[in-house]
């Protein structure tokens, strides 16, 4: 690779990373002012929607996008053929919602959901005209346009919907949000993507991407369906305000936890593969991921834990405070979530596929025993079934892959220091009362005790985080 084509792929990440660090930016702001304005009963009818809307999306893709990005010598005509072929999906998943809105409503108890779930489905079908322009920009690898739609548009909804929420429209201010960043994302991809399809709709071309795609389609249906299961089933046994908290707690989680996941998705995997032929290197390289991982992570996920009640008030009120619960016991499946991840992609380094796919499905059958085995008990007792979940799903993987994760002293020698700094901010909120003071204290001092053992002890991963940085600062500056 040549030294233009890595400059392209750096500036491609760098537009990707602040497209998603962006995005939560924008959605802390959000949450700061719409969480105070609306209920948590408002939250929970919303989230009890979004499975549908996330199912949708996959049926519309339909893992054909893949396909197109692929394709060596892609033509107008297969463009064209995708189009349409969301378009018609889009149209019948919207028509399936629109009819399916009573029994939702019935099986929720709550008649409004007839009507949400009807105006908010419109964004299926707003998102259908946008997303061939989104491919076609990702595989031109113009991540710039990308973010800008995307940034643009959050901003943009943002602002209308707490326009609305200040006026009193309550729940409809996420209806606001939710339409008005899908037809702003779309209207700024088309114009970006400057793309419209010809009268061509070839059987050919669709056979060649569906088929592509249709493996990446019950993958996705498998992941989204899992993945949003949790809402829909605490609005229906335990209540639609249980459904509101749960929802915060799991955006709240989601902002550091899957940035990092999906960072780590993105970037693990292509490091890996360069070494798949050198076994020495390769196990080298999966250690060193590892054990720098959870030197990151794991102090990290100690904050949330012991903050969260602080990190309720400060960004949602008090109305929202059994959310910090929940997220309190969320937070410690965020490290195995990152480390499953991790191992995920050494089995595809490994070509081992269909054994992912095998390993999937048993952990989604073991997700169905866990909800069975621990709603019983309550909302807390389902979310510390999450954590088990997690543990579990990464045991399976690394039990899979044929190197061991790490020196096992060293990682405990890392999560003992992040105990250690646990230790600190408890005994700083025995002192500061006050949310925000604590959260900006706990954070610096306890930061700097953490790095200050890791220094101490000469800890590799820790000398490989100011390498990284300072690496990155010099690719920037030869890139300018």
């Amino acid at each position: 690779m040549d030294l233009a084509q890595r400059l392209e792929g750096i500036h491609a990440v760098k537009w990707a990373l602040l497209d998603k660090f962006g995005a939560q930016l924008i959605l802390l702001v959000n949450m700061l002012v719409l969480a105070r304005l609306l209920s948590p009963k408002d939250f929970g009818l919303i989230g009890i929607l979004y499975i549908f809307l996330a199912i949708a999306g996959a049926l519309v893709d339909s893992g054909m996008g893949g396909g197109l990005i692929r394709k060596q010598h892609m033509t107008k005509e297969d463009s064209s053929t995708f189009f349409y072929f969301n378009v018609a999906v889009a149209i019948c998943c919207y028509l399936m919602l629109f009819f399916a809105a009573p029994f939702i409503a019935r099986y929720y108890k709550d008649q409004s959901l007839v009507i949400l779930s009807r105006i908010l489905g419109i964004s299926i079908f707003i998102n259908a005209f946008g997303l061939v322009q989104k491919v076609l920009l990702i595989k031109s690898l113009l991540f710039k346009y990308v973010t800008r739609s995307s940034l643009l548009a959050s901003v943009i909804s943002t602002v209308f919907a707490m326009i609305c929420a200040f006026n009193g429209y309550g729940i409809w201010s996420l209806l606001v949000l939710q339409l008005t960043q899908c037809l702003m994302n779309t209207i700024f991809l088309c114009f970006y993507a400057k793309w419209f399809p010809s009268l061509n709709f070839s059987i050919t071309s669709f056979k060649e991407l569906f088929s592509f795609g249709f493996s990446l389609l019950l993958t996705a249906l498998l992941n989204i369906g899992f993945a949003n299961l949790y809402q829909p089933l605490i609005g229906k046994y335990f209540s639609i305000v249980y459904a509101g908290f749960y929802y915060q707690a799991k955006r709240l989680y989601e902002i550091p936890i899957l940035s990092i996941s999906q960072v780590v998705d993105s970037v693990t995997y292509p490091i890996l593969v360069r070494d798949q032929n050198n076994r020495s290197e390769l196990a080298a390289n999966y250690r060193n991921i590892i054990t720098l991982l959870i030197f990151i992570s794991s102090p990290l996920i100690i904050m949330i834990a012991l903050l969260s009640k602080d990190i309720v008030l400060v960004l949602l009120g008090s109305k929202w405070l059994f959310t910090a619960q929940l997220l309190s016991i969320l937070s410690f499946s965020g490290i195995f979530q990152i480390l499953e991840t991790t191992s995920g992609s050494l089995l595809k380094v490994e070509g081992r596929t269909k054994l992912i796919l095998k390993l999937e499905l048993v952990k989604k059958l073991l997700i169905l025993i866990n909800i069975l085995v621990f709603y019983r008990f309550g909302i807390i007792a389902l979310m510390f079934g999450i954590v088990v979940n997690s543990i579990i799903s990464f045991l399976i993987n690394q039990y899979f892959t044929s190197i061991p994760i790490a020196n096992y002293g060293r990682l405990l020698t890392i999560c003992f220091n992040a105990v250690l700094m646990g230790v600190v901010i408890v005994l700083l909120k025995l002192i500061i009362v006050n949310s925000y003071l604590i959260i900006i204290t706990a954070v610096a001092l306890g930061l700097v005790f953490y790095f200050l053992l890791g220094h101490v002890q000469k800890l590799p991963e820790q000398l490989k985080l100011y390498t990284l940085l300072i690496s990155r600062r010099a690719v920037a500056l030869k890139a300018g």
